[in-house]
């Protein structure tokens, strides 16, 4: 194991700590009881930095792996997550479920495009 393994392995860790942070503050900022409406948002926007930030990267900016490692996977993996997701699914019901994972998912797919769309404006 060579010196940029153990880079991206604690880049990935400390990113996952601020990741897990950040999503914590958001949970605590929205709080809907009857939908998993802070979760959404994470996931939502998560998914639209990461479009965003590929875009970016790959027309405008060259980063070391481990700092890409440090944003990608710790920040961002971190701070969304699937399993969330899915225990919010069942915890609220199948009918809140079905709105909530549709939502998701169809709003993943918006947030993909926004990201990416946006992203080519401001490297253009």
């Amino acid at each position: 194991m060579d010196k940029l393994f153990w880079q991206r392995l604690v880049a990935v860790g400390v990113g996952g700590f601020f990741g897990g942070g950040l999503r914590e503050l958001v949970a605590l900022l929205i709080q809907v009881p009857a939908f998993p409406l802070s979760t959404l948002v994470i996931n939502l926007t998560g998914t639209f930095l990461s479009a965003f930030l590929v875009v970016i990267w790959s027309k405008k900016i060259t980063l070391a792996q481990p700092v890409a490692d440090f944003i990608m996977v710790g920040v961002l993996g971190a701070y969304t997550t699937y399993s969330t997701a899915i225990l919010d699914m069942v915890k609220h019901g199948w009918l809140i479920g079905f709105v909530y994972i549709v939502l998701s998912i169809v709003g993943g797919v918006l947030v993909v495009y926004a990201g990416r769309a946006l992203a080519e404006k401001v490297v253009a």
